[in-house]
């Protein structure tokens, strides 16, 4: 049976995975593990290369386009490839990236990522991965959240569905995973949602927020990160289909054991 390895990222440095007699090398620009899933054809690598910001949407590759909007684009430096956004004060919805024409049904998403200090009282702190089938949900099939500080959900390691409001409760959608925290400022993360049938899972380091939901089955056509208010950047964003891992099963519960009991409920 094969060892569970953390889902974690050595930056800069060549680490070995040794399965029996094989041996795997995982450097930086290399995607992380997986467990729940298997990756399938490559979607998209939004390396940074090209510009962004405004209103234009950029290509990228099958059809796939990229809009980056609502506050301020800009590259992290000359000739950088990674990108920051910033807000203004006032501006009500913070940046958004929003990467069209996924068409997927089960889809890993990887995001590398940072965010700053926050040195104003409206300042937030979060990266949201949401996917989407626009426009037959006006919300988000599965809504996975990195939020140390931010207003629009639970403070913590969060997975939702966000759907139409209930005519009875009026709760929209599900809390599907809440899990604390613990992440710092101008510190490099690659958070990974993987999404198989009824089943999410999204992890960064040690952190694991899991869930199995019929709501999750629906196709997904909209990938978005949605970006807090302290300046954020993004290094990378790879995105591809996915099947389901056949060894998913036998490692669950070594996966699982580090995330702390929750039960599905309205949000």
């Amino acid at each position: 049976m094969m060892k569970h390895i953390p889902s974690a990222r050595l930056v800069g440095v060549a680490a070995i995975i040794i399965f029996g007699c094989a041996v795997q090398a995982i450097a930086d620009d290399l995607p992380l593990l997986t467990s729940l899933a298997k990756r399938g054809k490559l979607i998209l690598d939004d390396d940074g290369s090209k510009d962004r910001g405004g209103k234009t949407i950029i290509n990228l590759n099958d059809g796939i386009g990229l809009k980056t909007a609502l506050g301020s684009w800009e590259r992290a430096a000359p000739k950088s490839n990674i990108w920051r956004s910033t807000c203004k004060e006032g501006m009500g919805h913070p940046p958004v990236a929003a990467y069209q024409g996924v068409n997927a049904k089960n889809l890993i998403v990887e995001v590398t990522f940072r965010y700053g200090e926050m040195t104003e009282s409206w300042h937030d702190q979060f990266l949201r991965i949401a996917t989407d089938q626009r426009p037959q949900l006006k919300g988000h099939i599965v809504s996975a959240w990195v939020n140390p500080k931010g207003r629009y959900t639970k403070t913590g390691f969060v997975l939702e569905h966000v759907g139409k409001p209930d005519e009875t409760t009026g709760s929209r959608g599900l809390l599907l995973d809440h899990q604390p925290i613990n992440s710092v400022p101008k510190t490099w993360y690659t958070a990974t949602l993987e999404i198989v049938d009824n089943e999410a899972l999204f992890r960064m380091g040690d952190h694991v927020a899991y869930a199995k939901a019929d709501q999750i089955r629906m196709p997904k056509n909209l990938v978005s990160l949605t970006l807090g208010t302290t300046w954020h950047e993004i290094k990378r964003v790879r995105i591809w289909h996915a099947e389901a891992n056949s060894e998913w099963e036998a490692n669950k519960d070594s996966i699982l054991k580090l995330r702390k009991p929750f039960t599905i409920h309205p949000r």
